[in-house]
């Protein structure tokens, strides 16, 4: 078969000694690039900025969790101050004041009496768990109850971070509590009456001790908080139950209980004072552990159920909230 060439479509026509040349079409367009200058790739070639190094990236990430951290800190305790629990708390304390002052009218009062009589039996076992389960059971407990929740989980901070910051948070509310209460309360007796050496003695016995206990309270109760939906419940169940009515038995039952090891602390701390509990009975049945064992098991108690609370708060699904 005869083989028929493509038709080549004829461009612009040239000019070249006189005679008029037609060019294939896009040859001048070669033509015509090809006697453009060439550009040289590096000139005039945008600025290409160095990428971020890898540590650079991880400051930055770094500094923004603890800042993230420090604001979710600071409405946690802005929160837990201005709410019905602060309210609870002072009101207690007024009325703890007024007990103390009813109780410095008669003579001769003195710091043993001011110890075993009204310190042990009201601060350390009732006021010191009410400040707990207040800041300790609503922090975590709380925000689940006003579907708010939800709002931190989403959040770009890690659950065990967040569950931290809000232990962070309560800790500090009771630890304030606790020292301007027990203070106000030893001040109290000391205008009614009770000698400056006498009162401060009392202060330093019972200040550490109850830093302490109450530190393992909160703990335990923001475990409550997270692991269930209704934690200032149980935690007011487990204070009634095992608190009041354990630690009252004698034995060995007792030493399931918070208030134990701070009281054991207290009578360790006070010898001199010939602190000890109420009665020839209760003080040969008490079977008080040594100062140092107790405050290792309550620094031990603390940490052990606050890591438990953020493995738990780190895996927990909150179904309530949708």
């Amino acid at each position: 078969m005869p083989r028929f060439r493509t038709p080549v479509k004829p461009g612009p026509a040239r000019r070249v000694g006189g005679f008029a040349i037609l060019a294939p079409a896009g040859a001048s367009r070669y033509h015509h690039e090809a006697q453009l200058p060439r550009r040289d790739a590096t000139v005039n070639a945008p600025a290409v900025e160095p990428q971020a190094s890898a540590a650079e990236s991880t400051n930055v990430s770094e500094r923004s969790l603890v800042s993230a951290c420090g604001h979710l800190l600071f409405l946690s305790l802005r929160r837990l101050l201005f709410s019905k629990q602060t309210l609870v708390c002072m009101a207690l304390t007024t009325l703890l004041v007024l007990i103390v002052a009813a109780w410095s009218i008669p003579p001769r009062r003195t710091a043993r009496k001011l110890a075993e009589q009204v310190l042990v039996t009201t601060f350390v076992g009732f006021l010191m768990p009410i400040f707990a389960i207040s800041y300790g059971a609503s922090c975590v407990g709380g925000e689940r109850e006003d579907q708010t929740l939800i709002y931190l989980l989403i959040s770009p901070i890690p659950r065990p971070l967040i569950y931290a910051t809000k232990a962070a948070a309560a800790l500090i509310q009771v630890w304030v509590w606790t020292t301007v209460s027990l203070t106000g309360l030893c001040f109290c007796a000391m205008m009614g009456g009770l000698s400056t050496n006498a009162t401060l003695r009392v202060l330093t016995v019972f200040l550490p001790a109850s830093l302490f206990g109450v530190s393992a309270y909160t703990a335990l109760f923001l475990l409550f908080g997270a692991a269930f939906r209704f934690g200032t419940v149980i935690s007011l169940a487990y204070w009634f139950f095992l608190e009041v009515l354990f630690g009252a038995m004698p034995g060995l039952v007792k030493r399931i209980t918070v208030s134990f090891y701070v009281k054991s602390w207290i009578y360790d701390a006070g010898k001199d004072l010939s602190l000890g509990p109420l009665g020839e009975v209760a003080r040969k049945t008490f079977l008080a552990v040594s100062g140092d064992a107790a405050s290792l098991v309550l620094a031990t108690a603390s940490i052990l159920l606050l890591a438990s609370g953020a493995a738990l708060f780190g895996r927990r699904e909150f179904s309530e909230l949708g």
